[in-house]
Order: C-alpha cells, then sequence, then structure tokens
C-alpha cells in the first residue's frame, strides 16, 4: 500500500494522504477498505476499471461495485458536485486534485543541489550522527519533505531530533531548522490567512572543515534565534496542541521583536576552498536569492570566502552580514550592504598583546615565535596586526624565525616546532586558518609536543577549537602536566562565562540566549561562533520589525539607513551592536580565555 501512495505522490505531486484522510471523513459514514485505496491510486494514475480489476487479480464488476456505492459518493460531496458528474471521469477528478486552491496539489521543495553547490530548506542533511537508526529517520524526513509532504517531514524531522537528544543528550541544530520549516510550510494557508510574514534567511557555513563542528557551532545560533522567533507564532495558534513540540518548546521565552513573523533558514554549504577560482557557492547561491525570496545571507565563515563573495550578493542587491570573518582587509569593502559582527584582527590582536603586557607574560628578552599560514589573507591579518602592537616592546623581546607553513606537511612543522623548543621560546602566537587548508588546524596539535609547563601558547580565534582540549588531554596522559600553570589561552569575542555578557552576567538577551542553550544543546555546548550568528539574525529582525521590510532591496536600504546613518545601537548576545559606515562593528568585544583543568567535571576545557 506505502509503495503505491508514494507512486501516486511523486508522480502527480497529490498529497494522496490527505485526500484519502478527507474521503473518510464525509458524511457517508461507510470507511474506505484498503481496497477502495489502491483502486483510488490506479484511477487516478490512469489505469482502466478492468486494468485494476486483472493487477488486483478481482472481477471487474467488484471494482464497479466499489466505485460506485463507496468512492464516487465521497469524492463527489469533497468537489461539491453531483455523482453523475464525475463517475468515471477521472480527468477532471484529477484536475481538482491539481488545483492549488483546493489543498491536494503538493508544493514540492525546490531541487537546489548542483555539482557546484548544496543547498537545503529540509531536502538533505549534512550533519549526520554516528547512529544509523538516526540517519533512517533524517532520510525519510528529507524524502517527505522533497515531495512537499510537510507533515510526515515535519513528523520524522522530530522523531530524529529525539532520538539524537535521547542518545547523545544533545540535539542537532539541523534538524531543529527543519522542524521549523517544515511546520513553516505545513500551516503556510494558516500563517498566510493571518497576515504573519515570511522571511527566508540564507546561512553559509562549512561543513567540511573540522568534521562539521563549526559548522554545527554556527548552526546552533542560528536555530536557537530561529525558534525564538517563530515560537511567538506556532504559541499563538496553539501548534503545540496538534503537534507534539514539547521536545524543543523553549522553557525560557523572552521576546526579541513585538510583533510575529517566521523565519526559514536555508542552509549552504560553503567548500571553503582556497583554490576555486572563484566562489560558486557564492555566485550560484546569489542568481537563486530572487526565486527563492531570500531576504539576506549570513556568512561566510573564514575571510578568504567573504572577500571572494561580497560582490555576488551585492550586485543582487543582496544584504551580507559576516559572524566569524576577522581579517583587517574586509573593513576596506566599504560597502551599504556589508555588515560585520565579529572583532577585526587588529582590535582582537591588540587586546591579545595588552592582556600579556598586563599578566608580565613579557619579560626582559622573552622569545617570540610565530606560527601561521602565509596562503591565508586572515593569517597575513593577524600575524601583520600581532607583530605591530608586539614591535612596541620589541626591546623587551627576541622575535625567532616565523613559521609560515602551518598549512605544509607533519614533519615539515615538527621540525620547526623542534628548533624553537631548542631555542627556548617563552610564547608562541599560533593563527591557523579559517579551514582552508585541512593540515593548518591539524598541526595545531603539535603544541601538545612542547613542554608545556614552560611556554605560553596563544591563539587567534580559530585556534579556539575542542581538538585543542582533546590534545592537552592526550599528552596529559604520558606527560606530568601542572594542571594549575598550564598556559594556553586564546582571544574570542565571547564566551559562556564572561563578566558582562556571559550566562550570570547584566546581560538579559545573553542570560536568556544560555538558558535556551542549555535546554537545546547543554551547558556550555554555545561558544562565540554560535553567539555571533545569534546576533547576526538578530540584527535583521530589528530593522524588519522597525521598517517592515518586504524584500531584501528593502531590507538592504533599511539597514543601511538604520545602523550607518541613524547609528542605532542595539542589544546583542555580545553586548552593544553598532556599526561604523564601513560595516565594521564599533568597540567589537573581546575576550581572554584559557586553557584550564575542570576538576568536578575532571576534564580540560576553554573558560574565562
Amino acid at each position: 500500500m506505502l509503495e503505491i501512495l508514494m507512486q501516486v505522490t511523486e508522480s502527480l505531486t497529490i498529497n494522496i494522504e490527505l485526500l484519502l484522510h478527507d474521503l473518510d471523513s464525509t458524511t457517508n459514514k461507510t470507511k474506505l477498505l484498503e481496497l477502495d485505496k489502491l483502486i483510488i491510486c490506479h484511477s487516478l494514475l490512469g489505469l482502466s476499471r478492468q486494468e485494476i480489476a486483472d493487477k488486483l487479480r478481482l472481477k471487474s464488476m467488484t471494482i464497479r461495485d466499489r466505485l460506485s456505492n463507496n468512492i464516487y459518493p465521497k469524492i463527489a460531496e469533497i468537489m461539491g458536485v453531483e455523482q453523475k458528474d464525475i463517475a468515471g471521469n477521472w480527468v477532471r477528478i484529477l484536475n481538482f486534485l491539481l488545483n492549488p486552491q483546493n489543498g491536494y496539489k503538493l508544493n514540492p521543495a525546490p531541487q537546489l543541489n548542483s555539482d557546484n553547490f548544496q543547498a537545503s530548506l529540509g531536502r538533505q542533511f549534512f550533519l549526520y550522527p554516528p547512529n544509523q537508526d538516526i540517519v533512517k529517520l533524517q532520510t525519510e524526513a528529507t524524502k517527505f519533505y522533497q515531495l512537499g509532504l510537510y507533515y510526515q517531514a515535519l513528523k520524522y524531522f522530530l522523531m530524529a531530533w529525539n532520538q539524537e537528544v535521547k542518545l547523545y543528550s544533545i540535539g542537532n541544530p539541523e534538524s531543529l531548522i527543519y522542524i521549523n520549516n517544515s511546520l513553516i510550510e505545513y500551516q503556510k494557508s494558516l500563517f498566510q490567512a493571518n497576515q504573519i510574514r515570511i522571511y527566508t534567511v540564507a546561512v553559509v557555513v562549512p561543513f567540511y572543515h573540522n568534521s562539521g563542528k563549526v559548522a554545527a557551532e554556527i548552526l546552533r545560533g542560528i536555530s536557537q534565534i530561529q525558534l525564538q522567533v517563530n515560537w511567538v507564532a506556532f504559541n499563538k495558534f496553539s501548534l503545540d496542541k496538534t503537534i507534539d513540540l514539547n521536545s524543543i518548546k523553549p522553557k525560557v521565552f523572552p521576546t526579541l521583536i513585538s510583533s510575529p513573523i517566521l523565519l526559514k533558514i536555508l542552509i549552504v554549504n560553503d567548500p571553503n576552498n582556497l583554490y576555486t577560482p572563484y566562489n560558486q557557492t557564492a555566485e550560484k547561491l546569489a542568481a537563486l536569492a530572487q526565486e527563492l525570496n531570500l531576504i539576506a545571507i549570513i556568512g561566510h565563515y573564514s575571510s578568504e570566502m567573504t572577500k571572494n563573495a561580497f560582490h555576488f550578493y551585492a550586485d543582487k542587491g543582496l544584504v551580507l552580514v559576516n559572524a566569524c570573518s576577522t581579517s583587517n582587509e574586509l573593513a576596506d569593502l566599504s560597502l551599504m550592504s556589508f555588515f560585520r559582527l565579529t572583532t577585526p584582527d587588529k582590535t582582537n590582536a591588540q587586546r591579545l598583546v595588552d592582556y600579556l603586557i598586563s599578566k608580565n607574560s613579557i619579560k626582559n628578552k622573552s622569545k617570540i615565535a610565530i606560527i601561521y599560514n602565509h596562503n591565508s589573507i586572515y593569517c597575513q591579518s593577524y600575524r601583520n596586526s600581532i607583530k605591530k602592537y608586539l614591535e612596541a616592546y620589541q626591546d623587551k623581546l627576541i622575535f625567532l624565525e616565523e613559521c609560515g607553513y602551518i598549512n605544509e606537511s607533519y614533519y615539515q612543522v615538527q621540525k620547526y616546532i623542534e628548533n624553537i623548543q631548542r631555542a627556548d621560546v617563552d610564547i608562541i602566537i599560533i593563527i591557523p586558518d579559517g579551514g582552508l587548508e585541512p593540515n593548518s588546524l591539524n598541526n595545531a596539535g603539535l603544541i601538545s609536543r612542547l613542554n608545556l609547563n614552560n611556554c605560553l601558547i596563544a591563539g587567534s580565534a580559530t585556534f579556539y577549537q575542542e581538538n585543542i582540549l582533546h590534545w592537552v588531554h592526550e599528552q596529559s596522559q604520558y606527560q606530568n602536566i601542572n594542571q594549575d600553570n598550564l598556559q594556553i589561552i586564546a582571544c574570542i569575542p565571547w564566551h559562556w562565562h564572561s563578566q558582562e555578557n556571559g550566562c550570570n552576567g547584566e546581560n538579559l538577551i545573553a542570560q536568556y540566549f544560555c538558558k535556551l542553550g542549555s535546554q537545546l544543546w547543554g551547558e556550555g555546548n554555545l561558544n562565540w561562533r554560535s553567539a555571533t550568528a545569534f546576533d547576526a539574525v538578530l540584527i535583521i529582525l530589528k530593522v524588519i520589525e522597525e521598517y517592515h521590510s518586504e524584500n531584501s532591496q528593502a531590507l538592504l536600504e533599511n539597514m543601511d539607513k538604520y545602523f550607518k546613518h541613524d547609528h542605532k545601537v542595539i542589544k546583542g548576545v555580545t553586548g552593544n551592536i553598532q556599526f561604523e559606515t564601513t560595516g565594521d562593528r564599533l568597540n567589537p568585544p573581546t575576550e581572554i580565555v584559557a586553557v584550564k583543568w575542570h576538576p568536578q567535571q575532571q576534564k580540560w576545557q576553554w573558560t574565562i
């Protein structure tokens, strides 16, 4: 039975399950038999009464009787016509079902993927867990979403979410986004009838970088604000009373905007490849923007991809809100369509050097080494900034030979590490790139080969990864590492325990961000990439709330006026958000965090 239902759904783009449900709900109290359902499906697919009888190994008279006595009366009632007008006329019945106004015509999700482009509103997953039972649920969900069967897709996305939480105690942000998207599509007519606008935002993330960890971190912030915004409308119509949404229902419910709107999120995979001649992801996304009614783009992760991408969006009148790229070069874009939430390298570098001075880490004749990727404009930007501020103290410093090839083979970087170790290096500044070349982050693990008790490791925001904790843990099994004196630090925009903007700070938006984050992902699993991603959506919402922007061009003009001409300030998770005319943030946040041993949890953590 399931096979023939799927055949009708795929071939005719008809919600056959809804039709069968409605036929059973007519005033004709006789219930549909399995045989009736088969007859209806085969008739819609164009088989004659005799062909159906032959296929089902029944007499033609049996098929005739079921049609006349049960099927045609029910269909006639739904169509509002006499039985004689439609008996045997399956072309007329099919035309009725294919009329979008009658509610049975499916609206399949658009096919977006090609050789050079991967994007999903729910048609595919990028983050797959190791558990195959969950993968099967995800696969079923995406199949239903592809067909436009959004209620069925919603149920399977919810099952996948619940199973993942049960097994791993942490939700999958991609599942949460697709739950929201499916629910919006399923109830679209209800929302449209009540004049609740639906906005679609694209978020571009690097699923191939660091096994999808960075993408997941960004999507936690995106999916969390999507849920907060959409729940106002979901709650208004009590959708959780008809669909079991308890597993995602926010236990804390701060209101971000005054009037209800709905957010759909398009997830786009950025290959994040430094050697692609041009950013095909950005070009394709920009070309699809009008068809998909995109209101804005959030991305990209690496500075290189952002620099390559921005003009594709600008040419289409699309706002690009950046939450992760930090290169100083991006400040030169000076486009009305560009807004950067995170902290530029020059600010991070100054904060890091000031911290080293304040903690007396830079002493007389301190030896400093710098490790970076000379192919990356981000790494070059950070390296140039850090050297500029360090040179103010050059009478105290000895600059060792630099390593600009962290992206090269393991053995080349290992040789450099051994050389600076023999030179009794005191401080290493390590700057992995943003995932452009996989060796970069992997080679950062070579820090564990140093005597960690005698050398300070200071890293950029790209150095802030769980991998570092794993490497330290592994090395601590073999070396006698002093847990109180380990010196590994990084400069980042935000941390869960930030004094101003953390879980216990005075910033209420940040407090609620952490509380809802604890419910969805577990305590402490939101990091700076999650926070800046959340704020990237938030600034878009505030402008929509102010001007009721109807399309991407209007949003671009409204954001330019709101932030760059009127200099409005809003409160986000990462503090006050205000922009210069270049699109860079005024007084962007910085936090110094360190790797420390947590005795209660018996593990290493990044902490304030």
